[in-house]
C-alpha cells in the first residue's frame, strides 16, 4: 500500500515525476525537427544529439519524466537503450517521432519500447497533445457559441465519422462530397485527394476564407510542406486519430488576421544574417548537468 508524504509542502504538487525535466532529442540541424521541437512548451529541454543514443542515456537522478524522441530511422543500438530504460524504477515516457523510411515491422517491434509514435510529417501538428497523456488539460472553450465546421470528404465513411466527431465536441458540422456543397466560408476538415494535382490551388483558394485542416494519406514532408505553404494551419495523417483532430479544431485561429501554423526554419545556410539563437544543448550536456 501506498503512504502518503508525511509531511508535504503546502501547494506543492508531491508526484515526483512533476519536477522532472521533459526532453526533446533529436537532430537539431534538420530544420523540420527543429519545427516539431517548436510545437513544444517552451520549458522542454532540446538537446541536439543525430547520432545513436550514449549508454547512459536518460540515466541518473535527473533523468527526464518524457523523452520526446525523433530517429529517422529504427536501429537496434537505439532499442537496446530504450529497453534499459523500460527495465528501470520510474521509467520516463517515451514519444517517438519517426522517419519515412521506418518499416511497419520496425515500429511493431518498437511498440513496447515507447508510449506513442508519431509520423515525423504531421508530428509537430500532434506531438504538444501527448504530452498530457497522463494528465490531460481542460479542453479550451471559446466565447460564445463553436463555430460550423465545414467537413469534406469524397469517401461517404469517413465524412460521417469526422462530422460525428465534431460534432461530439461542440463542433456543428456540415458534410459534403465536395467544396461546391460546403459552406462558402468558415473553418473545414479537408480529406485532401493528393493524387489529384489541383488540389494545392484548391487549398489556397479556401484557406481565405477559413481555417483549413488537410488531412493527409502517406503524408511526407513535401506534401505536409506544400500545404502548409498553400493557407493549411494544421495536417494530419490518414487514418486520423480523432482526439488530434478535436485538439486542432481547440486551437484554430479566431479569426483570419491571426497567422495560420508557421512553416519549418529554413536550414542555416540559407537564412539570413541575423541575432544568432542559443547554442543547442547536447545529450552529454545534459548528463554533465546531472
Amino acid at each position: 500500500m501506498d503512504h502518503p508524504d508525511p509531511d508535504p509542502v503546502p501547494g506543492r504538487d508531491t508526484d515526483p515525476a512533476s519536477d522532472r525535466p521533459v526532453w526533446f532529442v533529436g537532430d537539431l540541424d534538420d530544420p523540420w525537427v527543429v519545427a516539431i521541437a517548436a510545437a513544444l512548451p517552451a520549458t522542454v529541454t532540446r538537446l541536439h544529439h543525430p547520432g545513436d543514443l550514449p549508454e547512459a542515456f536518460a540515466a541518473g537522478p535527473d533523468a527526464p519524466a518524457t523523452v520526446v524522441l525523433h530517429r529517422p530511422v529504427l536501429t537496434r543500438h537505439d532499442a537496446e537503450r530504450l529497453a534499459r530504460l523500460r527495465a528501470g524504477k520510474v521509467p520516463p515516457r517515451v514519444i517517438l517521432c519517426f522517419g519515412p523510411h521506418v518499416r511497419h515491422a520496425e515500429l511493431e517491434r518498437w511498440s513496447e519500447l515507447v508510449d506513442a509514435a508519431l509520423p515525423e510529417a504531421t508530428a509537430r501538428d500532434t506531438v504538444a497533445r501527448r504530452l498530457d497523456a497522463d494528465h490531460p488539460a481542460p479542453r479550451r472553450s471559446r466565447p460564445g457559441p463553436k463555430p460550423r465546421v465545414a467537413v469534406v470528404s469524397a469517401n461517404a465513411t469517413l465524412r460521417q465519422t469526422l462530422a460525428e466527431a465534431c460534432e461530439a465536441a461542440g463542433y456543428p458540422a456540415s458534410p459534403a462530397r465536395d467544396w461546391s456543397d460546403a459552406p462558402a466560408c468558415g473553418p473545414a476538415v479537408w480529406d485532401v485527394p493528393v493524387l489529384e494535382p489541383g488540389w494545392p490551388n484548391e487549398l489556397a483558394r479556401r484557406a481565405r476564407v477559413g481555417p483549413v485542416v488537410a488531412l493527409m494519406g502517406f503524408a511526407d514532408r513535401t506534401l505536409v510542406g506544400e500545404a502548409h505553404a498553400r493557407g493549411a494551419v494544421a495536417c494530419l495523417e490518414l487514418p486520423v486519430d480523432l482526439a488530434d483532430l478535436v485538439a486542432v479544431l481547440d486551437r484554430l485561429p479566431a479569426s483570419r488576421s491571426e497567422p495560420a501554423h508557421e512553416l519549418p526554419p529554413s536550414p542555416a545556410r540559407r537564412r539570413r544574417p541575423g541575432p544568432s539563437p542559443a547554442p543547442a544543448r547536447t545529450v552529454a550536456d545534459a548528463g554533465r548537468d546531472a
